[in-house]
């Protein structure tokens, strides 16, 4: 799958010979690239600005992704080129009269790939019909708070009923990699659903950007899921004082990491009453990499040896980054499993990919085990998984959520797995993360009922 950083649209002039040339151009165009068995649409939209330039965007539908700029264009005779300098993508066609498409070659991240553009009058577009439109029934501001042990603040939306009553409260963390409050990810925004179904609910919902992304402060480099837990303690405690929220009525919804991070939090000092954790990790994360990266290359057709000698190098790595040893230590044994294993040669690659390695989020990730906060928990639980999670298999991780909670002897704990759903709780052909942009439904509404009616039976919500 191609990268994409998309951003706003924004007009760029062009680089043509003439404006006779620019308008044999200007149009919309939609092709299919295949990467890697995976097809993906895109669409060029270009037109001709006061001047005769051609000017505009792009579109990855696939994966959510539209007004992406073009920032160069270059019109030579039948031949079109033009950049996308925001995903370092390029792309070179020759017009064919007779056809009235362009043939041509998409080249990105060292990849040629071929790519017909055929002219449309109907683009496909991304379509996200559950996100909520004005006017909303229920009040909406933005927020901030500090987390005084890392010195930072974070900002972040809070959505609260139309109502003098007292609500309980609920803390959205959302899953690895910087992720802003909506959980922004491939044109979806699962967190603005989840916000607007819960608070319609009568539930005070509060999601920020996590440190380092949008408005918030602080960086995510060097820092662990253990760090993020004192984040989101911090937006805890900051909704546990509003006086719109039921005293002692505030819990936390985790989705993948954020669902490793919410029991973390519960057996702090923050004032939690309850979790729901959404395709949280059971294991820990050498496990669900180490299925991660069997689906991946099974998928690729690899066969049975080959599978297993990967498997076999990531766990050296696993082992030598669990290790309390000095960086430089093992800094020298990565190098030369890269060496060994991999074919990796070159100081500056090596180099590259042992710093990727030894970054502190992945090493607390691979080492640390979720089953020992959820053993120590007694507030109510929700662990909901879908059946075509591909990212964090549910049924390992659900048999482990279940047996940590037993094992305190918990009487509130529900463990569901969802047919038919992903990892976002979308529902999937395949689960497989490259079907996410292209669904258009962003969280199952059945889904969020399961969330919404195990709330309803499990925080007493007073009466107005």
């Amino acid at each position: 799958m191609f990268s994409l950083s998309p951003s706003r649209s924004i007009a760029v002039q062009a680089e043509t010979p003439s404006a006779s040339d620019s308008t044999l151009f200007a149009g919309d165009w939609v092709g299919t690239l295949n990467v890697a068995g995976t097809e993906l649409r895109v669409v060029f939209r270009l037109q001709t600005d006061g001047d005769g330039n051609l000017v505009g965007s792009m579109d990855s539908p696939d994966q959510g992704a539209s007004d992406i700029p073009i920032g160069a264009v270059l019109v030579r005779n039948d031949t079109l080129r033009l950049k996308v300098p925001s995903i370092a993508g390029a792309y070179a066609g020759v017009y064919s009269d007779s056809s009235d498409a362009l043939e041509g070659v998409w080249i990105q991240g060292g990849r040629r790939l071929p790519l017909t553009l055929n002219r449309t009058g109907n683009a496909p577009t991304v379509r996200r019909p559950q996100e909520p439109s004005m006017p909303l029934p229920y009040d909406s501001e933005t927020v901030s708070f500090r987390n005084d042990e890392a010195g930072i603040t974070l900002r972040g939306t809070l959505t609260r009923p139309d109502t003098t009553a007292q609500v309980p409260g609920v803390v959205l963390v959302a899953g690895s990699g910087p992720s802003d409050r909506n959980a922004t990810i491939m044109g979806h925004k699962p967190f603005l659903v989840l916000a607007d179904a819960l608070t319609r609910r009568g539930y005070a919902v509060l999601r920020f950007d996590e440190r380092g992304t949008g408005s918030s402060g602080g960086t995510q480099a060097g820092a662990t899921s253990a760090d993020f837990a004192t984040d989101v303690a911090a937006a805890v405690e900051t909704l546990a004082q509003r006086p719109e929220v039921s005293s002692g009525n505030v819990g936390i919804l985790g989705h993948s990491e954020g669902g490793l991070i919410a029991p973390m939090v519960a057996t702090m000092d923050a004032p939690v009453s309850f979790i729901v954790l959404l395709a949280a990790p059971g294991v820990p994360g050498d496990a669900i990499l180490a299925d991660q990266l069997d689906r991946r290359i099974r998928s690729r057709g690899a066969s049975r040896r080959i599978r297993a000698l990967q498997r076999g190098t990531q766990e050296r790595i696993f082992e030598i980054l669990k290790q309390d040893a000095d960086s430089a230590t093992i800094a020298s044994q990565l190098q030369k499993v890269m060496i060994q294993t991999r074919g990796i040669s070159g100081d500056e690659m090596i180099n590259r990919e042992i710093n990727r390695l030894m970054d502190p989020w992945l090493r607390f990730y691979i080492s640390h085990d979720p089953r020992e906060p959820l053993r120590k928990i007694d507030l109510p639980v929700l662990a909901l998984a879908g059946a075509k999670d591909q990212q964090v298999a549910p049924d390992t991780n659900q048999t482990a959520i279940a047996e940590a909670l037993n094992a305190s002897q918990n009487p509130n704990v529900t463990v569901r797995t969802l047919d038919g759903l992903n990892h976002l709780f979308q529902t999937a052909d395949t689960g497989a993360p490259s079907e996410y942009g292209r669904i258009e439904e962003t969280f199952d509404p059945e889904a969020i009922d399961v969330i919404a009616d195990w709330l309803d039976e499990k925080v007493a919500q007073p009466t107005p």
